[in-house]
């Protein structure tokens, strides 16, 4: 079983690795299309956000899977 202080770093490699995946698969999308031509600036926060969000939904999950796998293994120790 993994101490806080490993947990901790675990999550935070996970939150920016997935943010960071979020964004370059949002990156794919052509939102840009639904923005006037002089507002990149807020499409570029738009994406942030969004990668933001997604990334932290993503990695959140997998954190609540790897805690429930934990569980479920000391029920069977």
């Amino acid at each position: 079983m993994l101490g806080f202080s490993e947990l901790a770093l675990m999550q935070l490699v996970l939150h920016i690795t997935c943010v960071i995946l979020a964004f370059w698969l949002l990156q794919s999308i052509r939102l840009e299309s639904i923005f006037r031509k002089g507002e990149i600036g807020k499409y570029r926060l738009l994406m942030i956000f969004l990668a933001i969000v997604l990334g932290s939904l993503t990695s959140n999950y997998i954190m609540d899977f790897f805690r429930l796998v934990q569980e479920a293994s000391l029920m069977f120790n």
